[in-house]
């Protein structure tokens, strides 16, 4: 545990606090404690993501093109689960038409996107 306690008021409505602290206590932990995992969490997601990586001196433009890199990635990745959701739901029964429903696409658009390509390497 760090010696030296930060604090932090946290910006949310009751409710949400309280199902914050539920799931605390469901994990078995302090809420300081949860709010600490988390932290760790993110500072460990953003150091994986190319603007995390990004030189201390960085332009604001450097910056920007670098989250537009990770957004990029991001987007490739759920379209890789969409893709396997898509072959998933047909493979069950169900039909293109729902399917391009959900993706908000044409029927023809989402079986010719997820039917002709497996997974990006």
């Amino acid at each position: 545990m760090p010696t030296k306690q930060q604090v932090a008021r946290i910006g949310v409505d009751d409710a949400t606090w309280r199902s914050f602290r539920q799931a605390a206590l469901d994990r078995e932990l302090s809420v300081s404690g949860y709010l600490g995992r988390l932290v760790h969490a993110e500072l460990r997601r953003r150091g994986a993501t190319t603007a995390g990586q990004a030189p201390a001196g960085a332009s604001e433009a450097e910056l920007a093109l670098a989250a537009l890199v990770d957004t990029r990635a991001a987007i490739d990745d759920l379209d890789d689960i969409a893709g396997r959701l898509a072959r998933s739901a047909t493979a069950h029964g169900g039909s293109w038409r729902d399917v391009a429903s959900s993706l908000r696409l044409t029927e023809h658009v989402a079986r010719e996107t997820y039917t002709s390509r497996q997974a990006r390497p």
